[in-house]
């Protein structure tokens, strides 16, 4: 059900379900109301790029990282997966796999490297606290076991009071130790395998009641001891069984802002799997979620080509995550794949600002961050970045372009209205469209995608792409009130603003006129720069470089107007 015909179908059949289910069906919803700008209930580290291999060690997760960062890949959190633990629901370490796994977090902490541990609500047999549980009534039909992939055990009963203070007392061995978040796999189907489910009271549960209590009580029982900057990574729509994106859901929007569509094989079908599941999970309003960026299931062969264009798909994802079974690790591909997947994980790191900004929105709309689009596999990454990602092997993308004008991403030179489009693009770009009149922020640190440079890293570079009219753009923060940016052009002017923020600004204007005059909100001059090095030093003040224009503010606790005259 994953070949190329069929899943051209599938991308369609998904994209006219959105419509039809989304209130403001393919548009951008123009009629809004404004973000509120209220600080977001999830942390904005789970868009960093995560790392984490099948079957690791406390010294060869360390390595792992390590070796991205010597490769000069940014990494934001790790996943120690399974197996990590004694047994399966006992929660203490293997001291064959993780002598000192408080050391391990710690040192991972160290590196400004997030840490999720691998879980999900099964009580192995071969636990410790196995009889325990059973002979104390703590888990689901009296303790019945089922055969599950990780072993044969029994489900926690969440209806039973006592069971969940038990179950709380194994998880504080861990979250003791500082962990981030966990990996929340979905073991909770098998559910259904003990046909009935009976929880406390003779309470008969079914699978959406268990997956629910199994979410959210490690989701608020995680952020109830160590604070609102711990998640869960969970699945939003897993179709395991056509992988067509059938509506298989598994959690609820409200606790999964780091979530993975399941496991995919390492091929194009895998992507296509991937892209389907992640299509599908728009339709119920996810808000960030991702895919394994090469798939988690091998068939023992390396496709560079894939792999490529998954961690391209994944730049451009709210989640970008590389792990599972096979090679992973982008230099054991070759050279030209490390620079390529590094070049992406610095786009990817660049977005953030807009991707958490976006995201913050869209959950405030009840509404996606990842929008079908029509055309195949294609989908608005908020408001305004479309992305056609490959699904199958070649260069040559056809890409149907919504109304309004469009701008490649990686040569802003090309431009694209409405219509149907056949392209072609190497194997370093990938195709992605800023819409005509976007605002981006982006957290620039070097020259390598060419928005800036190292001199960027101490403002918040904001592209924008003026057209006539006025644009806003809610820059939302982890831990404050956030900022309204926006523009109105009319005519020969443009006026730039921001409420206030604690973030330095960096407007980059592009496609305009140089300006004939530059004044701030109270319309005293300013001073126009010989350079950027130059400009970074100035209070306030412009630099024209080619085709864009640099207006940078250094404080704006009080907001900040640029007024330019053409």
């Amino acid at each position: 059900m994953n070949d190329r015909f069929t899943s051209r179908i599938v991308s369609w059949a998904l994209a006219l379900l959105f419509f039809f289910s989304s209130a403001n069906g393919f548009s951008v919803g123009k009629n809004n109301p404004d973000p509120t700008l209220e600080p977001p209930i999830w942390p904005a580290w789970v868009h960093k790029h995560w790392v984490w291999e099948h079957n690791s060690t406390q010294e060869s997760a360390m390595r792992y990282v390590t070796d991205y960062l010597d490769h000069g890949i940014p990494i934001g959190a790790v996943n120690l997966d399974n197996p990590w633990d004694t047994e399966v629901g006992e929660f203490v370490p293997d001291p064959d796999l993780y002598p000192d796994m408080a050391e391990c977090i710690r040192d991972f902490h160290a590196m400004d490297v997030r840490v999720f541990l691998w879980v999900t609500c099964m009580v192995n047999e071969g636990a410790p606290g196995f009889q325990e549980g059973k002979e104390k009534g703590y888990f689901l039909s009296n303790g019945k076991t089922v055969k599950w992939w990780s072993g044969q055990g029994a489900f926690i009963d969440y209806t039973n009071p006592e069971a969940v203070k038990w179950w709380h007392k194994k998880l504080d061995n861990v979250l003791d130790m500082g962990i981030d978040g966990w990996k929340v796999d979905g073991a909770d189907p098998y559910v259904m395998l003990l046909m009935p489910a009976m929880g406390y009271g003779g309470h008969h549960i079914t699978w959406n009641e268990y997956k629910r209590d199994f979410n959210n009580d490690f989701f608020y029982y995680t952020r109830e001891k160590l604070g609102n900057d711990r998640v869960i990574s969970c699945r939003p729509v897993n179709d395991f069984v056509l992988r067509v994106g059938l509506p298989i859901v598994y959690t609820d929007r409200e606790v999964n802002f780091a979530g993975w569509v399941g496991d995919n094989f390492n091929d194009w079908g895998g992507l296509r799997h991937a892209l389907n599941d992640m299509l599908s999970s728009s339709r119920f309003n996810f808000v960030s979620y991702g895919s394994d960026i090469g798939g988690f299931r091998t068939d023992g062969k390396q496709y560079k080509d894939v792999f490529i264009r998954w961690a391209q798909l994944g730049a451009f994802c709210p989640v970008m995550e590389n792990g599972g079974g096979g090679e992973h690790r982008p230099w054991m591909f070759d050279g030209e794949t490390c620079d390529i997947y590094r070049k992406f994980v610095m786009l990817h790191h660049e977005l953030i600002p807009y991707i958490y900004s976006q995201a913050a929105y869209s959950y405030e709309l009840v509404k996606p961050t990842m929008r079908p689009q029509p055309g195949t596999y294609q989908y608005l990454l908020g408001d305004d970045i479309l992305v056609a990602p490959f699904f199958e092997e070649g260069s040559r993308r056809t890409v149907t372009f919504p109304k309004d004008e469009w701008i490649y991403l990686f040569d802003e030179s090309k431009t694209y209205t409405g219509g149907v489009k056949k392209l072609m693009f190497a194997l370093d770009e990938f195709p992605v469209f800023i819409r005509k009149g976007a605002i981006i922020p982006l957290d620039v640190v070097n020259d390598v995608n060419g928005h800036g440079s190292a001199l960027s890293s101490r403002y918040t570079t904001v592209l924008m792409y003026p057209k006539a009219g006025e644009k806003k753009f809610g820059l939302y923060e982890e831990d404050r009130k956030g900022a309204m940016l926006s523009y109105e052009k009319s005519g020969l002017s443009l006026t730039v603003k921001s409420t206030a923020t604690g973030r330095s600004l960096l407007f980059s204007v592009r496609g305009e006129p140089v300006p004939r005059e530059v004044a701030d909100g109270g319309g005293a001059p300013l001073p126009r720069a010989d350079s950027m090095a130059q400009l970074v030093t100035m209070a306030s003040g412009y630099f024209v470089d080619g085709g864009v224009t640099w207006y940078a503010v250094k404080d704006a606790s009080a907001g900040a107007e640029i007024r330019v005259a053409y």
